[in-house]
């Protein structure tokens, strides 16, 4: 027999056979199988997300500081604009808008952005945060369930113990143990990734805004 055929079967086999014992958790692993659904969902939009807001920045803070020393205000808006996705762009191109503010009015029209847009990139971290929680415990709640239906059967055959029911009733009840501790350790991994990447991404925004603070204040003495 091919090589090739016969370990793409014994792969095929093995995956169906891994499914069927899954199945086997009942209906809080299909809970289970949502929760990691739409975890991945939201992890992978937060990471798109994040990979956008740091696109190019160096090649745009160039472009629009050489605006701003030409003071084409205007011109600096509509390149902001063209940003949505860039935190950094947004917050810039409030302060450029505002930039006949004294400073002391432009630093808490600044802050104010950065607000925003740190919650905008907080959106639906807790979420990821949730299921981490929660997906162990659902896990724990599906053992002690199957281990009630297994004494239930039990105790409904007059208190002889068969062996087989019993330890088939244990691994199939200890099943969604298993799929709620690996469904909440990879979100908690993810999580712990995403909120080191949003503090990076603030630490960023903070700094270049303070950049911008100074170009103003000599923009403005230059004046």
């Amino acid at each position: 027999m091919n090589p090739v055929f016969l370990a793409a079967t014994t792969e095929i086999a093995n995956k169906t056979n891994m499914l069927s014992i899954a199945a086997k958790g009942g209906f809080l692993m299909i809970v289970l199988l949502l929760i990691s659904f739409l975890g991945l969902i939201i992890i992978i939009e937060r990471l798109l997300k994040f990979r956008n807001a740091q696109k190019d920045e160096e090649e745009f803070r160039q472009e629009i500081y050489g605006y701003l020393n030409n003071r084409q205000y205007e011109k600096a808006i509509q390149v902001c604009e063209t940003r949505k996705n860039s935190p950094f762009a947004v917050v810039l191109g409030k302060a450029v808008e505002s930039i006949d503010k004294n400073i002391s009015e432009l630093k808490e029209i600044i802050e104010a952005a950065i607000k925003k847009e740190i919650h905008q990139l907080e959106r639906n971290l807790g979420t990821v945060a949730t299921f981490a929680a929660i997906a162990p415990l659902i896990g724990f709640l599906g053992t002690v369930t199957g281990m009630v239906k297994v004494f239930m059967k039990i105790g409904g055959t007059g208190g002889g113990v068969d062996i087989s029911l019993l330890a088939n009733g244990i691994w199939e009840a200890l099943i969604t143990t298993i799929g709620g501790l690996t469904v909440g350790i990879i979100m908690i991994l993810f999580y712990n990734y995403l909120v080191g990447k949003l503090e990076d991404l603030a630490q960023q925004l903070e700094e270049n805004s303070n950049e911008f603070i100074f170009s103003f204040r000599r923009i403005k003495d230059e004046n």
